[in-house]
């Protein structure tokens, strides 16, 4: 195990603190992160019924998909976290499979707009979190300012 790597319960647990529990949703098959979870106000869904239950949930503050979870393929499981990222959190964290054996890798994960957020170590090995923040999806370029583009002082001097 490597010791930089928090163990991935331990994260989970910052992050869900950082955020409230009771305005969040953790989207797992397993028992090893549901169990811990399960007094905390932490809204719990399977895999099976997420997309079903979805609707009927609140906007929720933070989205947490695990990516090991037995998802019945990988258009199914983009569908969820595309919807999840779009229309029912302000923030959507996934925990990627290990070694990239899930439907939701890498790739797909990137594809969707998420950026590496951390890493975590389970028993079974490293696992990496990718996150997707609205407020932080696209810094501003410097040239979309009006220093450099439709600057009123050089209207009369250039023809364009």
């Amino acid at each position: 195990m490597s010791a930089d790597a928090p163990d991935t319960l331990q994260l989970l647990s910052t992050t869900l603190e950082a955020v409230g529990h009771g305005n969040a949703v953790l989207i797992t098959d397993s028992a090893g992160l549901r169990e811990p979870l399960a007094r905390t106000g932490v809204t719990l869904l399977a895999t099976e019924d997420a997309e079903s239950r979805l609707d009927d949930l609140p906007r929720t503050a933070l989205a947490i998909v695990d990516g090991a979870a037995r998802f019945p393929s990988e258009p199914v499981a983009v569908q969820l976290v595309g919807r999840l990222r779009d229309l029912h959190a302000d923030r959507v964290l996934v925990i990627a499979a290990h070694r990239h054996t899930g439907h939701l890798d890498r790739h797909a994960l990137i594809g969707l707009g998420f950026q590496r957020w951390a890493s975590s170590q389970d028993p079974a090995g490293r696992r990496r979190w990718y996150e997707f923040d609205m407020a932080h999806y696209k810094t501003t370029p410097d040239w979309l300012n009006p220093r450099n583009w439709a600057n009123p002082e050089l209207w009369d001097k250039y023809r364009w």
